[in-house]
């Protein structure tokens, strides 16, 4: 069958033999032999030749036989819960104009010598989400123009000194999420091309100034959630050319006010999630290119008038999350020319403080209030200049167009108390650009969400809206209502169960409460009225041996043959625990012997 086609191929000119080997090779399910069956091979939006392999299971040996050499990007990988297991050796060699090359969710261990010797073209190199615990000079011997080196997510635990001294040209290193402890002096020797270190996500306690003595023209240092306490200030001097600094989620607890007085390029400060409780007068004078600068979620209660000075290019400020209440205007005045983006969430302030500080920056028009326990914002409060506001987090109920800026345009109203929206303000949302209402507690009854139904399957506002209340429909999305089914609006089948055990609750105990009492009383009455009995009875005893009356008499008086002339025994007795005060008198009579006379 080969040989036919051949020959017939033969007959055939050349544009119609290209046609045929382009669909004889790409028979079999669009496979190749320079693409393996589990991957995809195509051009990537660069034109770069890419082979992508990440369906996941992969075992060794990795099938590089199988792909095209003149591959510019080889990307293997698979999803958490299907990951590879392979080792790397050195079987990419053949890769003659390989750039890029990322091993990843792939169980890797160790790195073999000289595993990418022979790839003088690889600029970067993507080995996260792995299991490698050590590394060694020798795994990147070979790599001379490596610009990027990705090592995040692994169980590195120590870095030996001068480790990256065959990557002379590297530019990115980013060690986050490992096991490092410590950095040994001159670990980064010879790269003194670097501009980016990452290594946030580690268990450092404090870094060792020697470490960054190789690096002075780095330009970003990352050291989020590392446990830091503190920083030697002398790092800061061997990196004067630091323009981004983020020492986001550690525990530092004071700032010098000569702290950053070496870093006098910054742009980007991050020192949110610490533990200040306050920030000192001109803590940031020297950092007069500082365009972005966050303070969220420490303890600072108060923000000093000269905190800001010289802040002259500030263009975002976030203090959310703290415990301020109050803010002198003038601690504002310093950046009111430049600042257009402010983040005063999650703290205590009142709204006329809010207005306060907003009229005072005048330039703002990204504004965050978010979590500020607001229940009813007064027309007027946001400037017209807002664009992107954030109400999320609040109290509000009812949404009146009238409190909104005029040139709003991004709005976040999510997680408030809002049951329902008229007409009127739908139309006002959707004309916005962005509009985020999740997690309002929707009522679905006819007064509150009629309005809204008929709009749900015609705007993108309400395609996650989900019904809070009546309880008969919680949980279920508005968009899957039918009319019939929404309840009028005095359906009274919306009370919680909460409120009905809580009632129920309320009545049990009174009702409890109520039979005890009366059984209380019935008791002491009871005792009352027997012990009265008791002692009239003996009374009477008393009375009648004082007038010698004899027993027989007395016996005569009550045989049982004259009771049985009137009425029963068991009626005499009957009436006998039930007697009256004027009977009981009626019996003194007889027992002081004037019933006697009278017979």
């Amino acid at each position: 069958m080969h040989s036919i086609m051949i020959i017939s191929c033969r007959c055939l000119h050349f544009p119609s033999l290209m046609v045929i080997y382009l669909l004889c090779s790409g028979a079999g399910g669009g496979t190749s032999p320079l693409c393996p069956a589990s991957c995809t091979c195509k051009l990537s939006d660069r034109g770069k030749k890419r082979i992508s392999c990440l369906a996941g299971g992969m075992t060794d040996p990795i099938p590089t036989g199988q792909m095209d050499p003149h591959t510019d990007i080889l990307e293997i990988s698979a999803p958490e819960s299907k990951r590879n297991w392979l080792t790397v050796t050195t079987i990419f060699q053949h890769f003659n104009q390989l750039e890029e090359l990322h091993l990843t969710q792939s169980n890797i261990n160790q790195i073999t010598m000289h595993a990418f010797w022979g790839l003088p073209t690889l600029k970067v190199l993507n080995l996260s989400s792995n299991n490698i615990s050590a590394i060694l000079d020798h795994n990147f011997r070979g790599l001379v123009n490596l610009v990027e080196l990705n090592l995040d997510d692994n169980r590195i635990v120590a870095l030996p000194s001068a480790v990256f001294k065959h990557l002379t040209e590297l530019k990115v290193l980013s060690l986050q999420k490992n096991k490092l402890k410590v950095l040994q002096p001159r670990t980064f020797l010879k790269l003194v091309k670097l501009h980016v270190l990452r290594i946030g996500d580690n268990q450092f306690e404090e870094l060792d100034p020697e470490a960054f003595k190789d690096i002075p023209e780095l330009r970003t240092l990352e050291c989020r959630h590392c446990g830091l306490q503190r920083i030697n200030t002398q790092i800061y001097h061997l990196l004067p050319y630091l323009t981004h600094l983020d020492l986001g989620y550690n525990t530092i607890q004071f700032l010098y006010y000569d702290e950053f007085q070496d870093l006098k390029r910054l742009h980007t400060l991050k020192l949110d999630g610490n533990q200040f409780p306050v920030i000192l007068e001109n803590t940031f004078v020297n950092q007069q290119q500082l365009k972005y600068l966050c303070l969220a979620r420490n303890r600072i209660a108060k923000i000093p008038d000269t905190a800001l000075k010289n802040l002259t290019n500030l263009l975002e400020l976030d203090l959310s999350f703290n415990k301020l209440y109050k803010a002198e205007s003038v601690a504002f005045s310093h950046v009111a020319n430049s600042l257009q983006r402010l983040d005063l969430s999650g703290n205590n302030f009142k709204l006329n403080v809010v207005k306060e500080i907003v009229d005072e920056l005048h330039k703002v028009w990204d504004l965050g209030v978010a979590r500020l326990k607001i229940a009813e914002v007064p027309v007027g409060l946001f400037p017209d200049r807002i664009r992107r506001l954030n109400l999320s987090g609040n109290r509000l109920e009812e949404i009146n167009p009238e409190i909104f800026p005029k040139q709003l345009e991004f709005l976040d109203l999510s997680r408030n108390e809002i049951q329902g929206l008229n007409e009127t303000t739908i139309a006002y949302l959707e004309g916005l650009k962005r509009v985020n209402l999740q997690e309002n507690p929707w009522r679905c009854q006819l007064c509150h969400i009629t309005d809204l139904f008929f709009r749900v399957n015609k705007s993108d506002l309400f395609k996650n809206a989900t019904c809070a209340l009546p309880r008969v429909l919680t949980g279920k999305k508005v968009a899957n209502l039918i009319l019939d089914e929404i309840p009028p609006c005095d359906y009274d089948g919306d009370t919680n169960d909460k409120e009905l055990s809580y009632r129920g609750l309320i009545i049990g105990l009174i009702s409890i409460v109520s039979l005890g009492v009366f059984s209380i009383i019935f008791v002491v009455f009871s005792c009352v009225q027997r012990h009265r009995r008791t002692a009239e009875l003996s009374a009477k005893r008393t009375e009648a041996e004082s007038n010698h009356v004899t027993v027989d008499q007395t016996t005569s008086l009550f045989n049982k043959e004259q009771i049985s002339f009137q009425f029963s025994l068991d009626l005499m007795e009957r009436k006998l625990s039930v007697s009256t005060i004027d009977e009981i008198k009626k019996d003194e009579r007889i027992a002081n012997g004037s019933v006697v006379t009278g017979l």
